[in-house]
């Protein structure tokens, strides 16, 4: 009798412990490779925006346990990483071509912020991005762009001459270079990235504000349709509950770029985009 009852004992604990096991299982979100754990540093923030909004969902989808992939992509070769499900999901401006590739959860990560840019420029021709009034008078410069942005093709439809690369980095050492007159960049980024190469000496250009549609969103396989309810759950969680306003306006860069807008000193060049508006701004 008492082996029995040693046999059920036994039983019923491996069971529980199989229960438990099955509880604790943690589901894998692999994220695109990390470049900077920076507070400053773009990838830091989408990364904890998202781990804020599945932390939100731990009580209706369970635990989760946030992963990389050994070997960092970008561009197009990140988006065809998601495709083969090598990641779960990324991070990028929105465009048509993207929703028709991707899953997007339409919750704007960057607010309005990601909708204005600013110009990185050498310091000696801020005298003539001071005669700028307008678009036709933007279209005497020559920008750079990577042609893999999304902005490339605001850019094209607005008729800015743009020298066209793939990197990142290099850009910086053309302007240097005078290869092309500015560089683009979302008034959340240049406050940190004008000082990557102080011997280049560039600087932020102290007039201009470029203005489209230019939507931030996450984004999942087609396929991966709970993973894209998870995370909309979450981050509308995370919006009424206040932490993601909390999160969002601990980053530094955030800060300086909402005050430069709060300011309004800088005139504002409208630009039309795909997502925006087919008619051509003055």
């Amino acid at each position: 009798m008492a082996f029995c009852r040693f046999i059920v004992w036994v039983s019923a604990f491996l069971f529980v412990g199989q229960v438990l096991a099955v509880e604790q299982a943690a589901t894998p979100i692999i994220i695109p490779k990390m470049t900077s754990y920076d507070i400053n540093h773009e990838d830091y923030y989408f990364s904890k925006l998202l781990d804020l909004a599945l932390s939100k969902t731990l009580s209706t989808y369970g635990p989760y346990e946030i992963q990389e992939p050994v070997n960092w992509t970008a561009d197009k070769r990140l988006r065809i990483a998601l495709s083969k499900g090598e990641i779960d999901v990324l991070w990028s401006t929105t465009s048509a071509e993207l929703e028709q590739e991707m899953l997007p959860i339409k919750i704007s990560l960057l607010k309005e912020m990601n909708n204005y840019r600013v110009l990185i420029i050498r310091p000696e021709d801020q005298t003539a991005f001071s005669q700028v009034k307008n678009l036709k008078d933007l279209r005497k410069f020559r920008g750079g762009m990577n042609s893999q942005w999304v902005d490339a093709m605001v850019m094209e439809q607005n008729q800015l001459p743009q020298i066209y690369a793939v990197g990142y980095g290099k850009f910086f050492k053309m302007l240097a270079a005078k290869r092309f007159d500015y560089f683009s960049r979302g008034i959340y980024q240049v406050q940190t990235e004008v000082n990557f190469y102080p011997e280049l000496k560039l600087a932020i250009e102290r007039d201009l504000l470029l203005h489209y549609n230019n939507e931030f969103y996450f984004f999942v396989q087609k396929e991966n349709a709970a993973l894209a309810s998870r995370i909309e759950s979450g981050l509308k969680i995370a919006l009424e509950d206040g932490s993601f306003d909390q999160l969002f306006n601990s980053i530094p860069r955030y800060q300086w770029a909402l005050d430069e807008l709060k300011n309004g000193a800088r005139r504002v060049i409208d630009l039309s985009s795909p997502a925006s508006s087919s008619e051509m701004p003055r």
